[in-house]
């Protein structure tokens, strides 16, 4: 049997009505696979717009099947339409920790549930924290001389 991972992308808006991540588990029990990973990463900003949408949900899995019974799993995302992107990878090993995109995802909620800092005091203090300006450096002149001017004076 060989490893796979396959990496899913969702509509949000059509995600509970497809209900795909659970259609997978069920299709890789019924093929005799075994499941090492499964992780519903959550909603994620997608790096570039697809389907005019910005966000995705994501999902993983890592598995493991004979090759000749991954046909029956790869039919299950040509026709559905909720999915905006999926890829499917062969793996040498069973990947079973924690994946380094739901930890991101994880740090991401973090990031955004963090309390605001007040702006008015950070304007405050970054006006305070200002180079001053050092005025006695000599300036250049507005309007230098001309060529011909410049002859002359050397002459």
């Amino acid at each position: 049997m060989n490893h796979y991972e396959i990496v899913f992308v969702v509509d949000p808006q059509l995600d509970k009505e497809s209900k795909l991540f659970e259609k997978c588990l069920e299709k890789i029990k019924s093929i005799n696979g075994i499941t090492h990973r499964s992780e519903d990463v959550g909603l994620r900003t997608l790096a570039y717009p697809i389907n005019d949408k910005n966000t995705g949900h994501y999902f993983l899995l890592n598995f493991e099947c004979d090759p000749i019974n991954l046909k029956e799993i790869e039919s299950l995302f040509k026709f559905d339409e909720s999915i905006m992107r999926s890829s499917l990878v062969k793996k040498k090993r069973a990947e079973t920790e924690p994946s380094i995109l739901l930890s991101q995802t994880k740090n991401q909620k973090k990031y955004e549930d963090a309390p605001e800092i007040d702006s008015k005091t950070d304007k405050d203090k970054s006006v305070k924290n200002k180079p001053e300006i050092d005025e006695s450096v000599d300036t250049i002149p507005k309007n230098p001389p001309k060529d011909e001017e410049q002859k002359s004076d050397n002459e």
